[in-house]
């Protein structure tokens, strides 16, 4: 997936008069609807870091060839930076990437890390990391993180949601109270399908996040390809 293919998607989209959507309900999941609506709240202050983490199990099943099904920087961290934009509030408008096959337990291309780094458009700064290294022992699918630092307060839910903390200022708010609910991003669209509400976002709020993590993962392989011909040139000279 590269950005154009994107563009060439919502291109015929519009020009069939059919309605894109993608699997962005990640800010409408339980805890992060109640995280969003603190951030656009204004108690946090102005959002100035923002740390976003997406783990998942490796297993063999897994495609070593990512032209299969994205790989881990799209497949996975394109839900991180829909936490950065849709819950935090913040677009994302720079990135710098480094992905990792290290630990792949198979001969193949497959990456089983990334890091992220990211620049927002109100100033602040985001970090991402994903990967393929989940254990069984977690108790869950994904081990997710997420913090909002502000300039008065952060608030975060850690240990894939199942714990969420909101401080502002000298206060320690404790557990969010309403960190249980939740809409249903289908039933938004089937909603606005038939005239009864929009949308949570527009489309491009929606795809922002997508075009973003392409950007990553093209940065990220122009980094290991430059790092793999600087290995050849050190290995021919020694």
């Amino acid at each position: 997936m590269t950005e154009k293919d994107l563009d060439l998607i919502l291109a015929a989209a519009e020009r069939s008069g059919c309605q894109f959507h993608e699997m962005a309900g990640t800010a409408l999941e339980a805890p992060y609807l109640a995280m969003a609506s603190i951030a656009r709240s204004g108690r946090l202050g102005p959002v100035v870091q923002v740390l976003a983490q997406k783990s998942y199990p490796y297993y063999e099943g897994r495609p070593q060839d990512e032209d299969g099904d994205g790989g881990l920087t799209l497949q996975v961290g394109v839900h991180a930076f829909r936490m950065i934009e849709h819950v935090a509030g913040t677009r994302i408008a720079e990135v710098a990437a480094f992905e990792t096959r290290l630990g792949n337990p198979a001969e193949g291309n497959l990456k089983m890390a990334v890091s992220i780094a990211a620049r927002l458009e109100n100033g602040g700064v985001a970090s991402v990391l994903a990967n393929y290294l989940n254990q069984p022992g977690f108790g869950k699918w994904g081990n997710e993180t997420l913090r909002i630092f502000g300039t008065r307060g952060f608030v975060e839910a850690v240990d894939g949601g199942a714990r969420t903390r909101l401080v502002i200022g000298d206060r320690d708010l404790g557990a969010l109270p309403d960190a249980g609910g939740s809409q249903s991003f289908l039933g938004l669209y089937l909603e606005s399908l038939l005239g009864r509400g929009s949308m949570p976002f527009s489309l491009e709020e929606e795809v922002h996040p997508t075009r973003m993590i392409i950007k990553a993962r093209e940065i990220a392989r122009k980094s290991s390809a430059a790092v793999e011909r600087s290995l050849c040139t050190e290995n021919t000279h020694s």
